[in-house]
């Protein structure tokens, strides 16, 4: 093995004390995921400090962006657990090498990405259900979005691939440069230099991007690397392709319809005015200070369980998921008192920078009776954190999907539907509504199919040992 840090990591990870293996592998990426959530709320307060109509803009706009970088999403994900199943396996040259045919597929894919969105930006909007207004004002930031993406889908392939050797506190270092970058900048556009344009948002976001994919490539790039990059490999293998694409289509079709069905909700959310859109934004910002540092379960555990799974370990695989099901769900009840009952008022004053704006004061009360329904989802998804890294460690990439789809169109779709044609008096506070308790509907429904999924196995393995017992020679 190429990297002695790399082979100390397999060794715990396979081997070494499970619960101080998990907590190394997921703290990193929690803290990753809290100055993420931090830099959302703090991103969304420097637009306030424009308007609140600007804080609906990029609310709308960004629901767009999840959509599009979903497929980055889906095949760092999958091509992860495909590359941490070698790597747990010890196979390090087959590692590497779908390492490589992964960052290949998606130079093809940025470029695709690229030659349809750029041109096509203010179709792409209107097609998305943006209001006139909102384009208006949005195009450039969104171009400039479109353009961030291709270095987003190579920063999360590239950070996939250290995930997949259990390396995450890189995920951690780095995001903190990008964050100070992207803060510093932002308050320089927008304070600094009174740059009265969401556009600039963009660009502080972009310069951060290209700066984490220089310093991935150098890593990439590294001949000390295990995954260094080749590029007389950077040749499509088709039965290789077909291999990601089995596991990451899934991964990425569910986050992509989740992404699509976000936005129709924006679109169903219009008819409250534009300034719910944001609303609604802004809620989604506050939870995500609980509720995205917990997904680093989701995504710690996953690596943990492949690479157990790829060194034939079942059993500490399902442990994986026991402790971080305990974990993960004190967290979301810990973070659902801090968020709803200790620091609301505080974090959504945040948003009151421009008193004087038109629409100010009525922004913030609809932040507040959003979040009042909204906040029940951060209980729900730390539970569905949990469950959903098991399924991907086990490659149940279709059963995740089905779950994403549900979650936005048998849930919150016809319930927001619901609640706009039978109880109009309820108005903007059924977003908040809808929401909260699809998103506790997820969490059973993910509970249900996890409890499918372990009686297969159990099913499986007595049928193994009942036919080891009939036929011992076998």
């Amino acid at each position: 093995m190429n990297n002695e840090k790399d082979r100390v990591r397999r060794e715990q990870i396979l081997n070494g004390n499970l619960l101080r293996v998990i907590v190394s592998i997921c703290a990193p990426i929690f803290l990753y995921n809290l100055f993420n959530a931090f830099y959302s709320v703090i991103d969304a307060v420097v637009v306030a400090r424009i308007d609140p109509t600007s804080v609906s803009a990029v609310a709308m706009l960004s629901q767009i962006q999840h959509l599009l970088s979903s497929l980055g999403a889906g095949v760092a994900a999958g091509g992860g657990i495909i590359v941490a199943r070698f790597f747990g396996a010890g196979d390090m040259d087959d590692a590497r090498f779908h390492s490589n045919q992964i960052i290949s597929l998606s130079t093809v894919i940025v470029a695709i990405l690229l030659a349809v969105c750029l041109p096509f930006a203010n179709p792409i909007m209107r097609l998305s259900g943006v209001p006139d207004e909102l384009i208006k004002i949005g195009t450039g930031y969104f171009i400039v979005q479109v353009l961030t993406l291709a270095f987003m889908f190579y920063n999360s392939v590239f950070m996939a691939m250290q995930k997949a050797k259990g390396n995450t506190k890189i995920m951690l270092w780095l995001n903190i440069l990008v964050m100070i970058i992207k803060l510093s900048l932002s308050l320089l556009f927008i304070w600094g230099m009174n740059k009265k344009d969401i556009v600039w948002v963009a660009v502080a976001t972009m310069i951060g991007q290209s700066v984490m994919f220089v310093i991935l490539l150098l890593m990439m790039l590294d001949k000390n690397n295990i995954f260094t990059v080749k590029f007389n490999e950077f040749k499509l293998n088709l039965n290789v392709c077909k291999k990601i694409f089995a596991i990451s289509f899934p991964i990425f079709l569910g986050k992509f319809i989740f992404s699509f069905g976000k936005v129709s909700i924006n679109g169903m959310c219009k008819e409250y005015g534009p300034l719910v859109v944001g609303a609604l934004g802004v809620s989604n910002n506050v939870n995500g200070l609980a509720t995205t540092p917990i997904n680093s379960f989701e995504e710690g555990t996953s690596t943990i369980i492949s690479q157990n799974l790829g060194a034939g370990n079942q059993r500490r695989a399902l442990q994986t998921f026991k402790y971080s099901f305990i974990m993960a769900t004190a967290l979301g009840v810990i973070g659902y008192v801090i968020i709803r009952f200790l620091l609301q008022d505080q974090i959504i004053g945040m948003y009151n920078q421009n008193e004087v704006a038109d629409g100010a004061a009525e922004f913030l009360a609809l932040i507040k009776s959003i979040h009042r329904y909204d906040s029940l989802s951060i209980l729900a998804l730390a539970v569905n954190s949990a469950v959903l890294g098991v399924l991907y460690g086990y490659g149940q990439t279709k059963m995740t999907m089905a779950l994403n789809i549900s979650r936005v169109f048998v849930f919150r779709i016809p319930i927001l539907w619901y609640l706009q044609t039978f109880h109009k008096e309820i108005g903007a506070e059924a977003a908040g509504i809808s929401m909260g308790i699809s998103n506790i509907c997820i969490a059973l429904a993910s509970l249900a199919c996890l409890g499918l999924f372990l009686w297969k196995i159990n099913k499986k393995k007595s049928e193994n040992q009942e036919t080891v017992s009939e036929n011992p020679q076998v």
